[in-house]
């Protein structure tokens, strides 16, 4: 009886450790995991890494209001993680909705799952409309289709970094990251561009995360929305009564793949009315420019602008065909109209005249008269001797 008791305690305790490490299986297979989480009321990110490359992973994360014992969720985002390579930090970026927000403290709180099993967890806490002012303030944040700007004003002399970051839905396009930046007693502005191509006609987020690191370590973000736009500037022209050029500027990230459209129209003597038609136009494509390229495009007329004064129009159209920009300018030609007569040969020239009653003297006759000439002088020369 003993040895039989002693038997089915021993197979209990050795069972254990068993049923332990199955139950934890897939939590050590994977080495994904929460690196880093951080939270405000307006935008939240969460850094994830991982020693080997996952796949199909799933983020939860919640933002929670705190009342002692009593909490709340007040919002809930979960992104898909399609991949996450080996040995390389992956950022998943949002921003919260929330309306008047109340001042106390919060939570946010950040998942990592695959299927339902949880790989890894991370909170941050914080507080909302505390009296504890951060030592800079952001006055104002201009993100648009080349970079972004930030002003800040100090409250008391800082050092601090500024991480910029391109919001493409939940990823990150493009982060740059200065460090040790400092303003002591004036407001500045700190701006970068963007290191990556934008889509014309779609919606972004720019957002500037920064850390001061005295008296303790604290962030500050902000956060706003713009659509990327083609853009670009006429630069320089030039303009005779044989052709024009124009150099374009690129004032953008999204790919610039415009057109340049040079119209001439000639100009009333007395009035100064425009004709309606053009008497030269020609569409030009401008090569494809990006933010701080630029390129001169020359177009030649089918003809010389013959004497007059004539109003240069130069239209540069975007990748929609819309007008991005007009420039206008003067030609003023003193270029006769060709006359027949002039560039005809020499022969031609003398029949043509002779035909009129014209008074020129063929080349011919002129070399026969000044022989005849001095054929005289001789004659008279030997009679008086």
């Amino acid at each position: 009886m003993k040895t039989a008791l002693f038997l089915l305690i021993l197979s209990i305790i050795s069972a254990t450790p068993v049923f332990a490490a199955n139950g934890s299986s897939v939590g050590e297979a994977s080495t994904a995991r929460i690196a880093e989480l951080y939270s405000d009321l307006e935008s939240f990110d969460v850094t994830l890494y991982s020693d080997q490359s996952e796949e199909n992973l799933s983020l939860e994360i919640l933002l929670v209001s705190s009342e002692g014992m009593n909490e709340k969720i007040l919002s809930r985002q979960v992104f898909s993680v399609d991949s996450l390579p080996a040995n390389a930090g992956v950022m998943k970026v949002g921003c919260w909705d929330i309306r008047n927000p109340e001042r106390g403290a919060y939570v946010s709180r950040a998942k990592l799952l695959e299927g339902k099993q949880v790989l890894s967890e991370a909170e941050y806490n914080f507080v909302y409309g505390s009296n504890s002012a951060s030592r800079l303030q952001v006055n104002d944040l201009v993100p648009n289709s080349q970079g972004i700007s930030v002003a800040l004003s100090p409250r008391e002399a800082s050092l601090f970094d500024i991480e910029y970051m391109l919001m493409n839905g939940s990823d990150v396009a493009s982060v740059t990251k200065t460090e040790k930046l400092s303003l002591t007693s004036v407001p500045d502005v700190f701006s970068t561009t963007w290191g990556t191509l934008l889509e014309n006609n779609k919606e972004y987020v720019g957002r500037v995360k920064i850390q001061v690191y005295s008296p303790e370590r604290d962030f500050i973000t902000s956060t706003r929305r713009f659509t990327a736009r083609d853009n670009a500037e006429i630069t320089d022209i030039f303009q005779d009564e044989t052709g024009a050029s124009a150099t374009v500027f690129g004032r953008s990230q999204v790919p610039f793949e415009g057109n340049l459209v040079f119209s001439v129209y000639e100009l009333a003597e007395v009035s100064g009315k425009v004709n309606s038609e053009p008497v030269e136009s020609t569409l030009a494509r401008v090569p494809v420019l990006l933010n701080n390229d630029d390129e001169t495009v020359e177009v030649a007329w089918s003809q010389r602008l013959t004497e007059g004064v004539y109003r240069l129009e130069i239209e540069l159209l975007g990748n929609d065909g819309d007008i991005i920009e007009r420039r206008e300018t003067i030609i003023e030609s003193d270029l006769f109209p060709s006359n027949t007569s002039v560039i005809n040969s020499s022969n031609n020239r003398a029949v043509n005249q002779s035909e009129k009653g014209g008074k020129d003297v063929p080349g011919f006759s002129l070399v026969t008269g000044i022989t005849g000439l001095v054929a005289l002088a001789i004659f008279l020369r030997q009679n008086r001797r």
